[in-house]
């Protein structure tokens, strides 16, 4: 049988964005992979008829795509050199067969495009600098362009925030909409060019649109407003005036608007949206809920645009977290139903009139598109098949771990050739977050490392999705009751495993989970080395620098969230490095906007400092989500680093 190697991933396929067209009868998807020849992505629209697959398009990038009826498909792609960087060319395609033609180019930066009866409905981001850049004539867009190109070497920050983990440097732009003339391709704005739109759904008739953004000048804050457009009058209407509620999304159903959102009365700013029904300015409560509303099911297999969402003709449909399972949700009957519930990940859904159509992450594969009918899962794809023939693949074994208040759950992949009569080293894997969830899914890094001889054993601490908002309140219990957790679950490892060399544990995790390698370090030597990526290492630095800074003071809930130095030190890792021990490898990029790098650096010289053996490895032109997106070569040389560092101390 053949091992799982370190570079296998340049042969999966990712699978993404899946859209069934109007009449249910065909559906169109995403099929990316690796190119070597650019050290990038080659992303290529493929269609599903009756039970067969066929690609579609042959570019680099062509994923932003839409139906406009049941036969053609409008999708962007680069194929005119002329085109700017301000601008968004599509092109239209018969699925029947043809060559795609040229449709049209908007002066936009187009995020994504939905056809409705007469118009078309455009998310585009825009620059409140220059937010009618779509109707200037070509005079006055060549000064634009002169302009940026003049300043290219600076960056204005005047607002907050000014940047963006992915997006970079974000200061006056904002996500924003367009309505446009299909006839004419006039396009009107639907918004303030201030208003940042957050999510947006059309009415059953079509005619109504609703969305959800928050208007700011300088400083955005977490409280959402909820606007209606009415399509055939060109108004636009506040409808909720955003009273400290953070929304997720709003939504027709059974021609009402339902919201999905918080007060975060309970449980703060991370307590699980419910559902209300917006009236009069007013939100009542429709239904409550508990779970996360997207997708946190972790791996390292993915790639694209993955919904977690899809409402058509008013019928809603979710993707939740179900303990270590994401599952598929439906509004019915003034209710929620679960409509798919298989252990693994629902990664992307389409529905049709009596099946869905799931993207998953199932029985220890790669992604594949499963028809699901009546409970039944068929696989209909199998593009990473031969990938995986005659290689072992772990199967996770679950363990628990009975204890007070909650039970921790928690999974040990064995390694090839596993015999109990040896002894071996292991790798305690941490899952980012907090509120993420490891599960029974195909995990890149950990088949490879089983397949080196490592038992690698992970668990879902407090903190974490899936199991209600208890379960995933850390407020002031950071570095408290999830180390006790990830602990316990490590003793009751040892002993259920004792062929498992308690002198060759090694632990790693990257964002939350490298955050708990620092604090790991900093409170016990069971460890015989560490990997720390894009990690945090000192709240006060990072509420300050970060993307998502602010919003853990918010979540904390500190009594004085504008002097809270005290309560965010105490929760530092960098605050207890002087008691650390642990040989240290730090994996982090220099773009990561979420955790900036100066983290790691913090860390790293109080190590080096004391003579401990540590060490960064710095990605360039790479951000926070380096081990899924990241260039295929810099993901290979992450994955390296880490396992010969672990290889070293762990003499495998």
């Amino acid at each position: 049988m053949k091992t799982i190697t370190q570079d296998l991933f340049y042969e999966y396929t990712f699978l993404s964005d899946l859209n069934y067209n109007p009449g249910k009868t065909k559906a169109v998807f995403v099929k990316s992979n690796i190119d070597t020849t650019t050290n990038g992505y080659l992303q290529h629209l493929w269609l599903y008829d009756h039970g067969v697959v066929n690609q579609l398009t042959a570019g680099a990038k062509e994923a932003n795509y839409c139906w406009e009826d049941d036969d053609n498909l409008l999708f962007s792609a680069e194929r005119e050199k002329e085109n700017d960087e301000l601008s968004t060319t599509f092109y239209r395609l018969n699925i029947n067969g043809g060559e795609a033609l040229k449709a049209f180019t908007l002066p936009l930066q187009v995020s994504s495009i939905k056809a409705l009866a007469d118009h078309y409905l455009v998310e585009a981001h825009i620059n409140i600098n220059y937010s009618d850049y779509y109707q200037m004539s070509d005079e006055e867009k060549a000064k634009v362009k002169i302009n940026l190109k003049d300043n290219e070497d600076y960056q204005i920050m005047d607002e907050y925030p000014y940047f963006f983990n992915g997006g970079g440097y974000i200061n006056a732009t904002r996500n924003s909409l367009f309505i446009i003339d299909k006839a004419t391709l006039k396009i009107k704005p639907l918004v303030n060019k201030t208003l940042d739109v957050e999510s947006y759904n059309v009415s059953g008739c079509q005619r109504f649109i609703v969305l959800t953004g928050i208007d700011y000048l300088s400083f955005k804050g977490k409280w959402s407003q909820v606007y209606l457009y009415d399509i055939k009058s060109d108004q636009l209407k506040q409808i909720y005036d955003g009273d400290k509620m953070m929304i997720t999304r709003a939504f027709f159903y059974n021609h009402q608007i339902v919201v999905c959102g918080t007060f975060a009365l309970q449980y703060g700013a991370m307590e699980a949206s419910k559902f209300y029904l917006l009236k009069d300015n007013k939100m009542e409560l429709f239904i409550e809920n508990e779970g996360s509303l997207y997708n946190s099911v972790s791996t390292d297999c993915h790639y694209g645009k993955l919904k977690n969402f899809e409402c058509n003709d008013e019928k809603p449909y979710f993707i939740s977290v179900n303990d270590s399972r994401s599952e598929l949700l439906k509004f019915q009957d003034d209710k929620l139903i679960t409509l798919l519930n298989k252990e693994g990940s629902c990664d992307d859904f389409t529905t049709g009139d009596d099946h869905i159509l799931v993207i998953g992450l199932y029985d220890q594969k790669l992604q594949e598109i499963y028809r699901v009918e009546n409970g039944d899962y068929q696989q209909i794809t199998h593009f990473n098949d031969q990938v995986l023939e005659d290689r072992y693949v772990a199967k996770p074994q679950r363990l628990d771990l009975l204890k007070e208040p909650f039970d921790i759950h928690g999974w040990v992949l064995l390694p090839k050739n596993y015999d109990a009569s040896r002894k071996y080293p292991a790798i305690l894997d941490i899952h980012g977050g907090p509120k993420c969830a490891y599960g029974e899914v195909f995990f890149h890094e950990m088949q490879y490392w089983v397949n080196l001889g490592y038992i690698v054993f992970y668990c879902n601490p407090r903190g974490g999705d899936g199991r209600g908002n208890a379960f995933a309140d850390l407020r002031h219990n950071f570095g408290k009751i999830d180390y006790e957790d990830l602990m316990d679950f490590t003793d009751l490892i040892l002993k259920t495993y004792p062929e498992i060399d308690p002198k060759r544990l090694a632990v790693t995790g990257g964002s939350y989970g490298g955050y708990m390698t620092n604090w790991l370090i900093g409170h016990t030597d069971r460890f015989v080395c560490a990997a720390s990526q894009r990690s945090i290492s000192n709240w006060v630095t990072e509420v300050t620098t970060s993307d998502y800074g602010i919003d853990f003071v918010i979540e904390q809930e500190f009594a004085d969230p504008t002097n809270c130095v005290a309560q965010l030190w105490e929760m530092s890792p960098l605050k207890y490095a002087n008691s650390a021990n642990t040989p240290t490898l730090f994996i982090h990029s220099y773009e990561d906007y979420r955790c900036p790098i100066q983290e790691a650096m913090q860390m790293y010289t109080v190590l080096k400092c004391r003579g401990i053996d540590s060490k960064i490895v710095g990605f360039k032109g790479e951000n926070h989500e380096l081990s899924r997106s990241g260039k295929p070569t810099h993901r290979s040389k992450r994955l390296l680093e880490i396992t010969t560092w672990i290889n070293k101390y762990t003499n495998i």
